[in-house]
């Protein structure tokens, strides 16, 4: 049997940009892959023989399009444009919420991940008679801790 206290709920998954979540966040992602090169020779047979090289990793984050009125601490879809087109580095963290809606803050005792990373894209959804959306992508620009 699972033990619910094992598991991440998705629904308190979260990332955080600066400390603060994403508002009105629906989904959350986070990428972390392993470059190869291939050092194969004619004693490889037919098979490939590949190393590990280096780390990268990505972000990203889908939220209901929010540009003013949100309150508590969290990030509107207009203050992460505003960092987006300042184009700096940002400290994320991919974790479990704990706290309150909307002045959710990112768990210390959960498992995350900790890097800096810049924001890559924005895309912006408005589909007739829906809610709006926009869909946050973020870089690693250097190691992604877990804790």
């Amino acid at each position: 049997m699972v033990n619910e206290n094992q598991i991440v709920y998705g629904g308190t998954a979260m990332i955080f940009i600066d400390a603060e979540p994403a508002a009105f966040s629906t989904n959350a992602s986070l990428t972390v892959n392993l470059g190869t090169r291939e050092h194969s020779s004619k004693d490889s047979g037919d098979w490939s023989d590949f190393a590990g090289t280096k780390f990268d990793w990505e972000m990203s984050t889908d939220t209901l399009l929010n540009l003013t009125g949100v309150t508590g601490a969290t990030s509107s879809t207009l203050e992460i444009y505003t960092k987006f087109i300042a184009k700096s580095a940002v400290t994320v963290i991919f974790g479990t919420a704990t706290g309150s809606s909307p002045s959710w803050t990112a768990s210390t005792t959960a498992l995350s991940f900790t890097g800096e990373a810049i924001i890559t894209s924005m895309s912006f959804n408005a589909p007739n008679l829906e809610d709006g959306s926009a869909t946050i992508s973020l870089k690693g620009t250097g190691a992604l801790t877990g804790a």
